[in-house]
């Protein structure tokens, strides 16, 4: 039983590159806690029966590396697993049939045993207890050499980090804190003010949108030079100026929505803790808000913001029917003709975009790509995936042309950004990943669609908007970093945070230098990241060095 608890600690030693020390210490260090456990008691089928945390844990580790290829279970997949809904998990549940079956064959037939030798009282001879107890004690003694040896000679080698399971208990540990950081969201963040003002008169009509996409590519979309026609309105929209090189610093939602939708980047995310949103910018500077989405609440940083807003809509409050992301956009569209009082409106608008099952994203009858159906997402399915995921892009294309319409028949000023929180692994590559949000990202979850529309009304307040805008798009860009600058440029507000280098309508802004949240929400360089040639080779076609 000590050798099946150890299946992922094998498995890490291959995927995780580690020194040859190191990947000997992750092994038999383990195996002779664990060797050493079991001869504590005779009866070995409890003693089974009471690793099965272990087992979990070890099922979980499994799990991950068949979805992902590598890394231990990090912090954002313990909130992840917290913060996805059943209907989600659902979803991937015929993505992970090979990694469940292949658990199964190894501790079923394990638990199987255990409940025979309860029931016919199996028990451990003292003989053979004795000398399981000395090769545990030599195995240990000498494994404990060699972590020592490891913590002299091996650069940042520590046991929290790099010995399974002892990493994923810290990892949870962490978890722990921040969910507790959520419970106190809202103490610590009380008092928080960006004392925005708007330098404009009340008396002008303004409306203003942040569109926050969900698991959208970059380079699935035409207007950054895709060769499919996944984006025929907004290629003929008139204002819309599209930013084909936006990198965003998060591959999670619970990390990269927060940053969109406020002043935050990955320098100083860990002070979301105690931030507010650009919703609530907007209010001190006037502005009716509102907050409208189409997924579900989940006692997130996302959740939280939202709740600053004057109103709020979750779909999903309302109905357990699927509602593609086009009900957001009649929902402002209704606000913005019925409202006559407030004449400043500022709308965040939550959408589901692409996120995976990629066929709840739009109408069948609108499938432009075809075949598009898929029982499983396996690599042989990948040709109707990415024409399911395709015609996700064509239907975002739908709304935000039905949008920008909306806003522009309002001859007032008015601009509309969008950008998704994070791409999508679609069995790309020899890699063979598939979907997000892995511990260690690949430029496919980095790489994100941007975009920014402004009205004629708006442009002619301020043509150096328009100016900036297009000189701006050749320019590699931080999706998380420049939607709060530039839509708070455009509504013009000032508070002491905006940064003007950070706007897409600057002539001065600063080319994108790349930063990540980690999983322990370190802000990691270009070089912290260790990226794979074929994911260096990505970046570098998008001007990051």
């Amino acid at each position: 039983m000590p050798f099946l608890l150890i299946v992922p600690n094998i498995a890490l030693d291959i995927t995780e590159h580690m020194s040859w020390i190191a990947n000997i210490v992750n092994i038999f260090l383990p195996l002779s806690v664990y060797a050493f456990l079991f001869s504590l008691w005779r009866r070995v089928g409890l003693t089974t029966f009471l690793t099965i945390p272990l087992m979990c844990l070890a099922a979980f580790q499994i799990v991950l590396l068949f979805l992902y290829g590598g890394s231990i279970i990090g912090v954002d997949m313990f909130l992840n697993v917290a913060t996805t809904s059943v209907s989600e998990a659902s979803e991937l549940l015929g993505s992970l049939l090979t990694a469940i079956g292949f658990i199964l064959i190894i501790y079923l037939p394990a638990l199987f045993f255990a409940f025979l030798a309860v029931s016919r009282r199996m028990n451990l001879t003292q003989k053979f207890i004795r000398k399981y107890r000395k090769v545990a004690a030599v195995c240990f003694s000498l494994s404990f050499f060699l972590t020592i040896c490891c913590s002299i000679f091996v650069k940042d080698y520590t046991v929290k980090n790099y010995l399974f399971p002892i990493n994923v208990f810290k990892n949870f540990e962490l978890a722990l804190d921040r969910v507790n950081d959520l419970k106190n969201y809202e103490a610590k963040s009380r008092d928080y003010a960006y004392n925005a003002v708007s330098t404009r008169s009340d008396s002008i009509p303004e409306v203003y949108v942040m569109v926050v996409g969900e698991t959208s590519r970059g380079n699935n979309w035409q207007l950054a030079g895709y060769d499919r026609p996944t984006n025929p309105r907004l290629s003929e929209t008139e204002g819309v100026v599209f930013y084909p090189k936006a990198i965003t610093e998060s591959n999670t939602t619970h990390k990269s929505v927060p940053m969109i939708m406020s002043d935050l980047d990955a320098t100083c995310f860990e002070s979301v803790e105690s931030h507010k949103s650009i919703l609530t910018a907007f209010k001190e500077a006037g502005y009716k808000t509102y907050f409208f989405s189409n997924q579900k609440r989940n006692r997130s940083y996302t959740e939280f913001f939202s709740n600053e807003a004057d109103s709020i809509y979750y779909v999903p409050d309302y109905t357990n029917a699927l509602t593609y992301d086009h009900e957001l956009i009649k929902m402002m569209n209704d606000v913005v003709v019925n409202d006559t009082i407030n004449k400043k409106k500022f709308f965040v608008l939550h959408t589901y975009g692409s996120h995976f099952n990629y066929l709840d994203r739009y109408p069948a009858e609108l499938a432009y790509f075809t075949p598009d159906r898929y029982d499983n997402a396996t690599m042989e399915a990948r040709d109707n995936l990415i024409n399911a995921f395709d015609n996700t892009i064509r239907y975002i294309d739908s709304y935000l042309a039905d949008a920008i319409n909306s806003l522009d028949s309002l001859n007032c000023p008015a601009a509309l950004v969008y950008a998704a929180d994070h791409g999508e692994d679609i069995y790309d590559d020899k890699r063979k990943r598939f979907l997000h949000a892995s511990p260690i990202p690949t430029s496919y979850q980095l790489h994100v669609p941007m975009l920014v529309w402004t009205s004629k009304a708006l442009d002619q307040i301020n043509p150096s908007f328009r100016e900036g805008l297009e000189n701006n798009t050749s320019k590699t860009v931080g999706s998380t970093v420049a939607l709060f600058h530039t839509i708070c440029t455009l509504a013009g507000l000032e508070m002491p945070s905006l940064q003007d280098d950070e706007s897409l309508t600057s002539a001065d802004l600063l080319p994108f230098k790349f930063k990540y949240v980690s999983d322990r929400n370190e802000c990691y360089t270009l070089k912290d990241m260790h990226f794979p040639n074929i994911d260096k080779e990505y970046l570098q076609k998008l001007g990051i060095e």
